[in-house]
């Protein structure tokens, strides 16, 4: 942190004093602020600036300062002089690399540019680590530079209870990048133990796929009930997290962590819920197919739990796995219709998969679409496909 706020003195009482005597009340407030802007002490400055808003409002100085008791157009101006100083504030704030501080200000107005500009402009350090996960994790305003601190300074166990915690209130978009984020550290570890394991020097993009079981061809004979290369409750929670990602990099690294996976000894397999109750084998087919192996088998292996769980009105997570599964795979026209079998109506879906009005749009064919919601008597969705067929 840089300066600390300079301490008033006896004299700045007393030329505020001849000030608001000689010049003003007006005149005093500006030299008010500008004085303490200069010692550093912005909450005083912040509120000194405030106290010029409501003298030029003719409201005490001291009253509350969004009232109801105002004209509305005070009222506007006033909250409109409210944002630009908390604006201010929170700049000024920056420039002490102060974020907790900082961002208490620019929250207000949801100002993240400058909080990002600052984050990515500071050295990290064991001083500063808290604040900024704290700014860029769970305030929001950068995820992925949050987490790749967390993973650098905290490590991988504290990554995904941090993604465990954190992200299911985020996007779907701001998850696969994390999730991306967690899969290629992850990878990279991996890669590093095995080439140890294998008394090599571990290099850039080290193992993809094909170069990956080879190496695993090499270490085969050490798997035993014991032996992990990697924490396998890490490879567990990562491979789970891989389920929404759609980067072909990083589903070949996902894949490469399942053909890992599934080498581990039965006491690693730790258990899944649908439609991957067998973790690896069943999440190896999800990546695989996307990369374009054995696309058959794992269409057929996700269909059938997806009618599984629609006949049991179990999980909808299965359902929407399949359909997302069809949708990359560009058979848009067959996840349409799985989508209008299959989607419950009675629960949220998870968003992964795209809806049945975006798989309309993407096949092009809207008359399954119109005849499920004129069926279900959906007049609203049944008028929302019309107009964007039209």
């Amino acid at each position: 942190m840089k300066d600390q706020p300079v301490e008033i003195q006896e004299t700045d009482f007393r030329e505020m004093k001849d000030c608001v005597h000689d010049q003003g009340p007006q005149e005093a407030l500006q030299k008010l602020a500008a004085r303490l802007q200069d010692q550093g002490r912005y909450h005083e400055y912040f509120e000194a600036r405030l106290m010029q808003c409501r003298f030029q409002a003719g409201l005490p100085l001291g009253a509350t300062f969004q009232t109801e008791e105002v004209p509305e157009e005070v009222r506007d101006q006033l909250e409109q002089s409210y944002l630009q100083i908390c604006t201010e504030t929170g700049r000024l704030f920056l420039g002490t690399d102060n974020l907790r501080e900082a961002w208490m200000y620019l929250r207000t107005v949801d100002d993240r540019e400058p909080m990002r500009q600052a984050l990515h402009a500071m050295e990290v350090n064991e001083q500063n680590i808290d604040s900024v996960l704290e700014i860029a994790i769970y305030e929001g305003v950068d995820l992925a530079f949050g987490f790749k601190h967390l993973l650098a300074e905290m490590g991988t166990c504290n990554a995904i209870t941090t993604y465990e915690s954190v992200m299911p209130a985020h996007s779907i978009t701001q998850r696969k990048q994390i999730a991306g984020l967690l899969v290629e550290h992850l990878h990279h570890e991996l890669a590093s133990n095995l080439c140890a394991a294998m008394g090599t020097e571990p290099v850039a993009e080290q193992f993809a796929t094909d170069e990956l079981t080879r190496a695993l061809a090499d270490v085969e004979g050490t798997f035993g009930e014991y032996t992990v290369h990697v924490d396998a409750s890490h490879l567990s929670s990562v491979v789970r997290f891989a389920e929404i990602i759609d980067d072909r990099k990083q589903l070949e690294r996902a894949y490469d962590l399942t053909l890992y996976g599934q080498r581990l000894h039965e006491n690693f397999q730790f258990p899944c819920p649908a439609p991957f109750e067998k973790i690896y084998d069943s999440h190896c087919q999800l990546f695989g197919a996307q990369l374009g192996k054995d696309v058959n088998a794992a269409v057929d292996y996700f269909r059938k739990q997806a009618q599984q769980a629609h006949q049991e009105e179990g999980a909808a997570w299965p359902v929407e796995v399949y359909v997302m599964l069809l949708d990359r795979l560009g058979q848009a026209s067959d996840a349409l219709l799985a989508g209008i079998e299959l989607y419950p109506h009675d629960r949220q879906l998870e968003g992964v998969a795209p809806s049945l009005l975006e798989l309309a749009a993407k096949s092009g064919d809207y008359a399954p679409l119109l005849e499920h919601y004129q069926r279900r008597g959906e007049l609203l969705t049944f008028t929302a496909a019309l107009i964007q067929q039209q």
